[in-house]
């Protein structure tokens, strides 16, 4: 280590390290952490804009994400500060007054990461509970949800406490009555990626049965491959810490940079991944014939008697009674791919027996339901699995709506 003047300036390297290399790697370990964040800023930007002004639902979910790229973005000063005082820098370059600053950083790096991923993961977990509708994923929504606020609350309470008192982390003068165990830290570890693969499998199985024609399949996939992408990333970050506690690095604080990369690509990437599932909207509001348009002979055309079923569509705004949800799907008419309502889908296919006048039209599997000024009342929906009463004498059966429905738009 070097010595220092009693100005604190660095002093002439000794001869038992001047040969060693001297490069510094905090610039890019900040402009990387910059640079995502920016990516994610845009993307939360892109994503209020969307729930705001075209679908109009801005919710809790939309804020949880603004705070989780705020803590991110707090998380890429943190990552300054340390850079200022050490991080990127080999041991030998590091002064002695610097170490307690470093430390201190490193404190507050930690902990805006943690919040950051606890808020994102909350808010995607807010916006599988406004999208599916089938019961047990609802319930399989509330038990993800809740494990995800337990894990948080525990990994920020770890951080808050990681001694007692505070201070006693970074400053070594101060003597400490507690600090956690690294237990503690191995732990939270493990939780996080626990909960990252928990959050990624969820939707899995009631995405895969909904019938999309070719284009929006290869966006579901493509936001389902980047999602598991965060979980190896997480993965590897996790064998980095692994391999650091079996293998200690004493030159730890150069050498930490392949973590600061993945750890900054895991926040940032995980707040894209929670705005990517929302942008549908914003993407048919300016290229309609993107997703919708059929582009093969094997995607539901305008007059299939199979109409796709989307997640992401912005819905209509029909009147609806407060007392009743409402769910959304596309249904494909002779005009092209149209949104229409579904109501109360997890439970229910029936709809009302009699038709109100002025009058009615039947477009595809949808029927639509106007006054005598064209707007629409409500709209009637055949579904697999269900059926509905008619003015014939027919008889009326509800029967519980197949697995090809089974979630609402976001949006």
């Amino acid at each position: 280590m070097n010595s220092t003047t009693s100005g604190g300036t660095s002093s002439t390297i000794s001869a038992s390290t001047s040969d060693l290399d001297h490069d510094d790697d905090g610039p890019r370990m900040v402009a990387a952490a910059f640079a995502t964040w920016a990516i994610a800023l845009i993307f939360v930007l892109l994503r209020l804009y969307t729930r705001a002004f075209i679908a109009r639902v801005l919710g809790p979910a939309d804020w949880c994400i603004s705070l989780a790229v705020f803590t991110s973005a707090a998380c890429a000063v943190a990552y300054l500060g340390e850079t200022r005082n050490g991080l990127g820098r080999h041991v030998w370059d590091i002064r002695k007054d610097e170490y307690p600053l470093f430390m201190r950083s490193f404190w507050f790096t930690l902990l805006w990461y943690t919040l950051s991923l606890a808020l994102t993961k909350i808010s995607i977990c807010l916006l599988y509970l406004t999208v599916f509708t089938l019961e047990w994923a609802q319930r399989a929504s509330y038990a993800v949800l809740t494990v995800v606020v337990i894990v948080s609350i525990w990994s920020n309470v770890s951080v808050l406490t990681a001694c007692i008192p505070l201070r006693a982390y970074w400053d070594k003068t101060v003597e400490p009555t507690f600090c956690q165990p690294q237990s503690t830290w191995w732990g939270v570890s493990g939780l996080t990626v626990a909960t990252d693969i928990l959050i990624f499998l969820l939707p899995i199985p009631v995405v895969l049965p909904l019938k999309l024609p070719r284009r929006q399949k290869i966006v579901v996939v493509g936001i389902f491959t980047i999602g598991g992408f965060i979980c190896i990333i997480s993965l590897v970050r996790l064998g980095i810490l692994i391999r650091q506690q079996v293998l200690p690095d004493p030159d730890f604080t150069h050498n930490s940079t392949p973590l600061t990369y993945w750890t900054v690509l895991e926040v940032n990437g995980s707040i894209v991944i929670a705005c990517l599932m929302t942008l549908k909207p914003l993407v048919t509001k300016f290229y309609p014939d993107l997703l919708n348009h059929p582009d093969s002979e094997d995607e539901p055309s305008a007059a299939s008697n199979d109409p796709p079923l989307t997640i992401g569509s912005k819905p209509s705004r029909n009147p609806l009674t407060p007392a009743r949800r409402a769910s959304w799907i596309e249904v494909a008419d002779q005009n092209g791919i149209v949104d229409v309502m579904l109501q109360d889908i997890e439970a229910q296919g029936e709809a009302n027996s009699s038709h109100p006048e002025p009058g009615d039209t039947t477009i595809g599997i949808a029927k639509t339901i106007t006054d005598d000024k064209g707007n629409i009342i409500t709209t009637e929906i055949r579904v697999p699995g269900s059926s509905f009463s008619h003015n014939d004498g027919a008889s009326e059966r509800t029967e519980e709506i197949g697995p090809e429905v089974t979630a609402r738009s976001i949006g």
